[in-house]
């Protein structure tokens, strides 16, 4: 990165990423740094989502951050794409990401908020980077502050706003249970067909939290891992909840 900084300074610097759309990178953070090096970000995720994503779908991003898997799924095509996120200074990162694509409005929504079981205010605690904020005791999180966040069930964001996903990331920091316990229609709903999402595992590379794979295959979904290009395993890693006719 010296050399990156010795032309540019410490600002901004555009990227043209592999999957093709435009993202303003800050060299302070670990995601957007090591985005504008690789020009992708967890390529094992972006590969399975450019295949699986359809023109029909309405995909939710959830623990969206910066707004990497939101602008994937605008740039495949999706119908329309609703990013959840917290923290106030993240949103408006990720309105530029969005507005430097020149994605059409209608398309897209930022949801300022945390997604949980219940409806009310929650500490949303700050990571060194902002991929590692979240809610709850996580471990591998260096903590840099705290703000008292609005949060809501997954459930009740949708019928206050009448939509459904049919395709749900979700990269929550070890809140994954508490996001699918709020979603009990969701997960039911025959229109959502596919779950990416994030969780700790155990040394053998299967789910620490057993409640996990447990809803999805209460809800009819297969849970399998997605693995990285390097084939290591680390302490957390992606998984893909999938209806059969997905």
């Amino acid at each position: 990165m010296s050399w990156i900084e010795k032309i540019f300074g410490r600002k901004n610097i555009l990227v043209r990423t592999i999957p093709g759309f435009l993202f303003s990178c800050d060299q302070r953070d670990w995601l957007q740094r090591n985005l504008l090096c690789n020009c992708v970000h967890e390529l094992e995720v972006t590969t399975l989502l450019e295949a699986k994503l359809r023109a029909s779908d309405i995909f939710f991003d959830i623990g969206a951050n910066a707004g990497y898997f939101s602008a994937l799924a605008l740039g495949c095509g999706v119908s329309s794409v609703i990013a959840f996120e917290p923290d106030p200074d993240t949103c408006n990162v990720m309105r530029q990401q969005f507005a430097i694509n020149n994605w059409d409005p209608s398309r897209w929504r930022i949801a300022q908020l945390g997604l949980s079981d219940r409806e009310g205010y929650q500490d949303l605690i700050r990571g060194s980077d902002a991929g590692e904020s979240g809610f709850g005791d996580w471990p591998y999180r260096e903590v840099v502050g705290r703000l008292r966040v609005k949060v809501s069930s997954l459930d009740d964001f949708c019928r206050r706003y009448e939509i459904r996903p049919t395709v749900i990331k979700i990269d929550v920091e070890g809140w994954e249970f508490r996001v699918l316990n709020g979603a009990d229609k969701v997960l039911s709903a025959p229109d959502t067909r596919l779950i990416v999402f994030e969780a700790e595992i155990m040394p053998t590379g299967e789910i620490k939290d057993d409640r996990l794979p447990a809803i999805f295959k209460k809800n009819g979904f297969t849970v399998t891992h997605i693995p990285r290009p390097s084939g290591t395993l680390k302490f957390t890693e992606n998984f893909c909840a999938m209806r059969e006719y997905s």
